[in-house]
């Protein structure tokens, strides 16, 4: 079985990486880009609510920091991908940590609306933090360059590729590992884990982390993608969209 499931991993895997030199058409690479970023954003967000059973409404603003944490280091900086992108996933950690930390002190829809709020907070503020986003006008980034070398559209795919694929195997090992178990403890019984040995609090605050490292790096690969980043994209409608 275990075969069969690398056999069938790895034709996805090719015919994800030979889709645009089959299909050639820009529209439809792109689009399929897209869709690879925000499944990078969704194996986070699956983690908080899918194993351990709390809505996050978020995740938009989580979103949006990964991707500003690139622009920012590019448009002052000139940062190469390979800072921006550890960048991002460390930034959006952090903060990911700053919002589980009193958040998860109350569960249910006052999680919800914890979350909507953090969301809100940082749309206004990269909407307000001229002097370091650029405010509403917003900032254009290029392609990047990857050993000096710059990327173009199909290239930036298969690199947009290669990051979905190390998620997803990141993703699996965390699930499989002691961490996923006790997430789908604390799902099941909360009361119950904790009676075992497995606190609640820290574990949780584990998933809000890895979901945040995770939607930083999507925010900073979508930056590059639409080479324009602006304080309308991460709204409640995109956190919506996300769950």
């Amino acid at each position: 079985m275990n075969l069969k499931n690398a056999a069938l991993g790895l034709t996805a895997i090719a015919a994800l990486a030979a889709f645009p030199l089959v299909s050639g058409n820009p529209y439809y690479i792109h689009l399929v880009e897209t869709i690879m970023i925000y499944a990078i954003v969704l194996f986070g967000l699956d983690i908080v609510v899918g194993y351990t059973g709390q809505v996050s409404l978020g995740h938009a603003g989580l979103f949006g920091i990964g991707a500003y944490t690139a622009g920012v280091l590019i448009l002052k900086l000139d940062a190469p991908v390979y800072a921006t992108l550890p960048a991002a996933i460390a930034v959006a950690a952090v903060f990911g940590a700053m919002l589980a930390l009193p958040a998860l002190r109350v569960t249910g829809p006052y999680l919800a609306m914890v979350t909507l709020a953090f969301g809100t907070i940082i749309q206004i503020l990269i909407n307000e933090m001229t002097f370091l986003t650029e405010g509403p006008m917003g900032i254009t980034l290029t392609k990047p360059k990857l050993f000096g070398h710059p990327l173009d559209e199909v290239e930036y795919y298969w690199l947009v590729m290669a990051c979905l694929v190390a998620a997803l195997i990141f993703v699996h090992r965390v699930l499989h590992s002691q961490l996923g178990r006790a997430f789908e403890a604390l799902r099941g019984s909360p009361v119950a884990s904790d009676c075992m040995g497995v606190s609640v609090y820290r574990y949780k605050v584990y998933a809000f982390v890895i979901s945040a490292a995770l939607a930083g790096l999507a925010g900073s690969l979508y930056a590059y993608s639409e080479q324009y980043i602006s304080p309308n994209t991460y709204n409640f409608e995109l956190t919506v969209m996300f769950l």
